[in-house]
């Protein structure tokens, strides 16, 4: 992908040296599923382990029309054996809906806590080799619940990794709007009595259109009230009114993609006035047609519009990215370097973290790019 989006600018001469300083630059990741990370030879690993169990008997029968509708899921649901290029091709699709369909499926191979830490310390293992030193992973509670890994396993995984070797890593839950909101009230209210101190956040995934936010008002209360910090799914797929509605509604202080912004000046305004980060992920963007693939993604312009932006990759193992391909292409768009260093220090400004270690993070990553350039 990023080979793509340099060549379409004309930017191979340069970029090489600039990617290498990108890598080696300390970066945080604020917008980043587990499962989304999860690296393709661990899923072949599960899907090897639990497919003797028959493919059929995993999943409830009620949701096998569904994925038999789509090509890259079809043939798992027949054939007794793979190879690395059949799993390869499964993270292949052309709109959102079939990307979700796709995430649905892999969620039934985490089977009990083991599966769970493997996944868990995988994804970790890759974030800290692109010198990721800050990491909030979401993660969907109640689907690895429903698939045989107890609350209380899944909290004892994550305060284990509080204790991860050469990167700081916190939890956000995804209540996953989909689920309706008396279920993700009566989620939340598990995750509040298990009090993980890991945990630092709330978002809502899955469907905007379908699940719009007003309806989880009283969610976002409690929660807040909690002392959870917040942020949403919104203005993704859908348009401006769902960022307001996540803002002004549910008051979140950090809005997952909100890229559908661009179309609404005033908000852009309100955004940039009240220092309300996007986590922005550009290649997720593209590869669910969220942004047409011949047009530019707007990041640019809403950088320039004030608003403060984070970069992040989402799913990056079903959207074929990383975290350095993510500033390359933001700033093959033309951002300067400065840009993309107030970007980078962004990443750690609007983190969930306290204002002592926000600063600290800064300072290393201003000092080692002054250093590289």
């Amino acid at each position: 992908m990023i080979c793509h989006w340099l060549k379409r600018k004309g930017f191979c001469k340069n970029m090489k040296n600039f990617i290498e300083i990108l890598n080696e630059l300390p970066k945080s990741e604020l917008h980043v599923h587990l499962r989304g990370a999860m690296p393709v030879s661990v899923f072949r690993e599960l899907l090897d382990e639990h497919s003797s169990e028959g493919i059929k008997n995993l999943i409830p029968p009620q949701y096998f029309s569904m994925l038999e509708k789509y090509p890259n899921i079809c043939p798992f649901l027949t054939a007794l054996s793979w190879n690395e290029k059949d799993v390869q091709n499964l993270f292949s699709y052309s709109n959102f809906d079939q990307f979700l369909a796709t995430f649905f499926f892999t969620s039934f191979f985490i089977r009990n806590a083991q599966d769970f830490r493997k996944l868990v310390y995988a994804v970790l293992e890759k974030l800290k080799s692109q010198n990721i030193v800050y990491a909030e992973i979401t993660f969907s509670a109640l689907e690895y619940m429903k698939s045989g890994v107890s609350l209380a396993e899944i909290k004892d995984c994550l305060e284990e990794t509080r204790n991860f070797p050469g990167m700081e890593v916190r939890w956000i839950v995804d209540l996953v709007r989909n689920n309706g909101v008396e279920v993700v009230m009566d989620l939340l209210k598990q995750i509040i009595a298990i009090d993980c101190k890991n945990i630092v956040g709330i978002t809502l995934g899955g469907s905007e259109h379908h699940f719009p936010p007003k309806p989880f008002e009283k969610v976002y209360a409690v929660a807040k009230d909690h002392g959870f910090n917040l942020t949403v799914h919104a203005g993704e797929s859908l348009g401006p009114q769902s960022v307001w509605d996540a803002l002004l509604v549910l008051k979140a202080t950090r809005i997952g993609h909100g890229v559908q912004s661009i179309h609404d000046p005033k908000l852009l305004e309100y955004l940039a006035n009240h220092k309300i980060a996007l986590e922005i992920c550009p290649a997720s963007n593209f590869r669910t047609s969220v942004i047409p693939k011949d047009q530019e993604h707007p990041v640019k312009k809403i950088f320039e519009a004030g608003v403060p932006v984070t970069l992040s990759t989402d799913d990056p193992t079903f959207f074929g990215t990383s975290l350095v391909e993510e500033y390359a292409y933001a700033a093959s768009l033309g951002l300067s370097n400065k840009s993309i260093l107030e970007i980078l220090q962004n990443g750690f400004q609007y983190a969930f973290l306290a204002e002592e270690k926000k600063k600290k993070y800064i300072q290393e990553l201003t000092a080692k790019w002054q250093s590289l350039l």
